[in-house]
């Protein structure tokens, strides 16, 4: 439907609508994830920090962390500076067409067992789903319109965003961008302070002084 509404001519009012969508997304993003982190952050922890128990959805929280910032920079390999110049389909672009997002999605639900919260978890899928359904959708649109019919094929072979393992192909060797991998290394510099940032609010947690208005699980 998102895609129809910005490749069809429904009206000006949709196409202005749907453009203030798409620069918005990002804050909106965020906001919707908002109140869902504010109930998990002053909800008592589920266990004590240093326990067994904590240590237990530490280690797949990490593990989630360190998948997604894997992804994201294999990705970068591939596709860093050359995303409007061609159709990259191979390394981990012929097993998903966003793995770009998927890495994030992945590190970003990594910080939900730092915070032991299912309530974090819900707020992220829920702003994951928004964000995605508007970005994909126009990122999507712009490729078909720019590359044609390599695109649609490729769209038809490998999934929006969710592996398929088996489709995996690459060349024995590819040209990496430096502008492509030092543009990630910007980004990385915003989210690799999401581990530390987790155990500082699970260590608060723990302390008598800090408050818990909510009990959410």
């Amino acid at each position: 439907m998102l895609t129809q509404m910005t490749a069809g001519a429904p009206g000006p009012s949709v196409g202005r609508w749907w453009n203030w969508l798409v620069r918005s997304r990002a804050w909106i993003g965020i906001l919707l994830l908002l109140p869902f982190g504010f109930a998990a952050v002053f909800s008592p922890p589920h266990s004590p920090e240093g326990s067994w128990g904590d240590i237990g959805l530490d280690i797949p929280g990490w593990l989630l962390f360190m998948v997604g910032a894997a992804l994201r920079w294999w990705a970068t390999l591939y596709i860093g500076g050359r995303k409007s110049t061609s159709v990259i389909t191979e390394g981990p672009y012929s097993i998903c067409r966003n793995p770009l997002y998927l890495g994030t999605f992945l590190m970003l639900m990594g910080f939900s067992f730092y915070l032991e919260s299912l309530t974090f978890a819900a707020g992220c899928v829920v702003a994951a789903v928004f964000y995605l359904s508007v970005t994909v959708s126009a990122e999507e649109t712009r490729l078909r319109q720019h590359f044609g019919q390599p695109f649609v094929d490729y769209c038809r072979t490998v999934p929006r965003f969710w592996p398929r393992f088996r489709l995996f192909r690459s060349t024995p060797e590819i040209v990496v961008s430096v502008r492509g991998l030092r543009s990630e290394a910007y980004r990385a510099a915003r989210w690799i302070w999401l581990p530390l940032l987790g155990e500082i609010v699970a260590q608060c947690r723990t302390e008598a002084w800090f408050p818990r208005w909510f009990h959410m699980p």
